[in-house]
């Protein structure tokens, strides 16, 4: 079967990915693609359409949202070929509200339908890592841009809640909020032989640059050298938090005393207390005790 599945999330980007369905079909018709549609209504709805998918034969399966809606296609496509299926590349319509991961692709723009078929029209796939995480000893998921611990995280979860906005505000909405509501714990990170133990904001592990719409958290982060980039930030208070947001949008946080970048493969983070933990912008947990995340090079092709 020479058929692309689209994966449609109507609710992405607060709905505007619903509402831009016929500007999708349009496009894809135009491009001479052969494709079936489905939408997912469910969170965590697209690992199995994106599962069976594989295993009914199509040549390609295409998220249509924002990174949480890529990182359930993702999964459902790295489930089958565990089943022994053969690897099927992805295709990415970014219309979410965050779409970090496509940042690192050149010439890839959000809300760009029609140079986003394009792409997958050409079928030119590009093979890039992904990392697997493994929270508490029991849930595992694939990731393709970064995985939060802590802080980072509590603010995905406020994000999730917010409705009315959209864009670059909902995150800064979520940080305010995850500001009032976090606080920091100890923890003992682990990678190559080091280890690290102090109270930290947050421990973010990324494959990709970009997060939270924008934040240019691991500036020097690349989807294909076998690393991640691990960011690692000391706690700080609230005004010395929102005195350095902009030094984050520029990338030149990394500079700060109290932030540690490390290009790591495998790293292990254990808190004192539980802590939030999500991926590609979906949360996991929010009382997570271990979080494991090992590097798993050239893992998945995306049509890019």
């Amino acid at each position: 079967m020479d058929k692309a599945l689209i994966i449609l999330n109507p609710w992405a980007g607060r709905g505007h990915a619903g509402e831009r369905r016929h500007d999708l079909d349009l496009a894809l018709e135009r491009a001479g693609i052969d494709y079936d549609m489905v939408m997912t209504h469910t969170r965590g709805g697209a690992i199995e359409i994106a599962r069976q998918a594989v295993e009914r034969g199509y040549s390609a399966i295409v998220a249509v949202g924002g990174d949480g809606t890529v990182n359930e296609a993702v999964n459902g496509i790295k489930l089958a070929e565990a089943r022994g299926e053969r690897r099927v590349p992805l295709g990415i319509i970014p219309l979410g509200t965050g779409c970090d991961f496509i940042k690192v692709l050149d010439g890839f723009l959000a809300n760009d339908i029609s140079g986003s078929v394009q792409r997958i029209a050409r079928q030119h796939p590009r093979t890039v890592d992904l990392g697997l995480v493994r929270v508490d000893n029991e849930q595992e998921r694939w990731f393709i841009n970064a995985l939060g611990s802590g802080f980072d995280a509590q603010a995905a979860a406020e994000a999730l809640k917010i409705t009315r906005l959209k864009g670059f505000a909902v995150y800064l909405l979520a940080i305010i909020r995850a500001l009032a509501n976090y606080k920091a714990h100890p923890m003992t990170v682990e990678f190559d032989g080091r280890r690290i133990q102090r109270r930290l904001l947050f421990a973010s592990i990324a494959n990709g640059r970009y997060q939270a719409g924008g934040f240019l958290l691991t500036p020097d982060a690349r989807i294909d050298d076998g690393y991640f980039d691990a960011c690692l930030v000391d706690n700080l208070r609230i005004d010395e938090i929102i005195r350095h947001i902009p030094k984050v949008l520029e990338g030149t946080h990394t500079r700060l005393r109290q932030v540690t970048m490390a290009r790591v493969r495998h790293v292990a983070i254990s808190s004192s207390a539980p802590i939030p933990v999500a991926t590609d912008g979906e949360v996991l947990s929010t009382r997570a005790r271990t979080v494991t995340a090992e590097l798993v090079p050239g893992a998945i092709e995306i049509l890019a």
